[in-house]
């Protein structure tokens, strides 16, 4: 009887582990986060219209609640304790004292914000939403506080699409209620200006500076505007993409204070990928190019401060005809050039020559010259008088042959500056903000083997008031044939 027992309870138990593994359920991981019963109840172009005297502080007094989709955070390093939100009728900058905001709001994002206790006012003429604190005696808008935040930013749902705005330069306005400002935008036909095809991205110094880069309609338009990167973005030192096509970027601007007549635009990429220059440079050489020669400077030695290294390339002739001084290797925000001045010689006549290897030009036809100029310092005012342009002249020669003094008795050179476009210096600044390209000079009547001169011509500033002070630095210089 025991036995009997005993197996009737193994029946039974067999029974019931059939019964539980045949209605076992696998169940699925938990849906990711959802929507919340939060209705917002205005637009964020209704938040913004709370603020419409520059430079105020409005404290958000009512239960105003927006939503929107997250489309940049901190992710790349070149925001910072920032969120843009945008809805279908414009975007705001949230400012939050926190770190790794694309971990709990990635782009994608529908947030809630609850706006009552918080702050809206204007950062250089872009609209955010903050707190209102006292920081050195006087009012500012600060970051939510992280411990706070949870009772004005609430996370929805994920991986809502997030589609750039295309735009006109023309349409990016620069008022306070511009339904561009702080929305993420895309410009199409672009190109970063050619002076500024060499550098990286923003500062890789020490002094970690935040960088402008210039963009362009392509072709010289003046249709241009500035591509703003933190230094401490971390696609910072890689090198601006050189070709033309569609760049994606949060659309902001800079006015030094409310009251400033002058407004700059700019535009912030959210990464690298946000930069499509994939196509061909307007104006760029046809397909069977040759490049003849090609000289960026980048493989020089170059020094930031005094001592400086003279530029020395194979098969180049770096000389002084009157003086010693000697075309230097320089580098300024991480591009390399060649750079002459008499400053500092307490001569009152230098002239050097930087002349190229020998070029053929027998194998190509159409042959083209290409370079970028900066004059500096033509507005410094010196003891001996205010500062006279120095020469720069281009020359070519078919009868130099690479060795020796290129004034010897018998080389002839043309004078061809009158065929290029150089650099006028600025009429407000030591320093002009970015190179002059030449302009393309056609050299296809030349033959055989040509060498091209850049010969200097000044005087250092401590002799008379006509003395010719200014320097020069070159870049970029190119020739191309077909």
């Amino acid at each position: 009887m025991n036995k009997l027992r005993s197996l009737i309870a193994v029946l039974v138990l067999l029974i019931a582990v059939g019964s539980f593994t045949a209605c076992k359920k696998e169940f699925d991981a938990p849906p990711g986060p959802g929507d919340l019963d939060i209705v917002a109840n205005t637009t964020i172009a209704g938040l913004k219209a709370y603020h419409t005297v520059p430079g105020a502080y409005d404290l958000i007094t009512e239960d105003v609640i927006i939503s929107g989709i997250v489309v940049a955070n901190d992710k790349s390093g070149n925001f910072y304790k920032q969120l843009f939100i945008q809805d279908s009728t414009g975007a705001i900058q949230v400012q939050i004292e926190g770190f790794s905001l694309y971990v709990s709001y990635p782009v994608g994002r529908r947030v809630y914000l609850k706006c009552k206790g918080l702050t809206l006012s204007d950062a250089n003429s872009n609209m955010v939403l903050g707190v209102k604190a006292t920081v050195g005696g006087l009012p500012s808008l600060e970051g939510i506080p992280g411990q706070t935040l949870n009772q004005y930013l609430l996370g929805g749902s994920l991986d809502n699409p997030v589609e750039p705005i295309p735009v006109t330069i023309s349409q990016l306005g620069t008022a306070l209620n511009n339904r561009y400002i702080n929305a993420l935008v895309k410009l199409e036909d672009y190109e970063f200006v050619s002076a500024d095809t060499s550098k990286t991205y923003s500062d890789t110094s020490a002094f970690k500076s935040t960088q402008n880069r210039l963009i362009s309609l392509g072709c010289g338009s003046s249709l241009s505007t500035v591509v703003r990167n933190s230094a401490y973005a971390n696609f910072a030192a890689l090198r601006l993409p050189k070709g033309n096509g569609s760049i994606t970027a949060i659309y902001t601007i800079f006015k030094s204070s409310p009251s400033s007549s002058t407004t700059t635009k700019q535009l912030i990429i959210r990464d690298t990928a946000d930069i499509q220059f994939n196509n061909p440079r307007c104006g760029a050489p046809p397909v069977g190019t040759v490049t003849l020669l090609n000289e960026d400077f980048e493989s020089q030695t170059a020094n930031t401060s005094f001592p400086y290294v003279p530029v020395t390339i194979a098969n180049w002739n770096n000389l002084a005809e009157v003086g010693t001084r000697s075309w230097d290797a320089r580098i300024f925000s991480s591009n390399k050039y060649a750079y002459m001045s008499a400053f500092g010689t307490n001569a009152p006549d230098i002239k050097n020559w930087l002349v190229t290897k020998g070029i053929n030009m027998d194998a190509t036809a159409n042959e083209t010259l290409t370079f970028d100029t900066k004059q500096d310092f033509i507005l410094t005012v010196a003891p001996g008088g205010t500062n006279v342009e120095s020469d720069l002249k281009l020359l070519i020669s078919s009868n130099y042959t690479g060795t020796g003094n290129p004034w010897a008795a018998g080389v002839t050179w043309t004078d061809i500056t009158s065929q290029a476009t150089l650099s006028p210096g600025s009429t407000t600044s030591n320093f002009p903000s970015s190179f002059t390209p030449s302009g393309s000079i056609n050299l296809s009547s030349y033959t055989g083997t040509i060498y091209i001169a850049f010969k200097y011509e000044g005087a250092d500033p401590s002799g008379t008031a006509t003395d010719k002070t200014s320097a020069w630095e070159v870049d970029n210089v190119r020739v191309l044939g077909l």
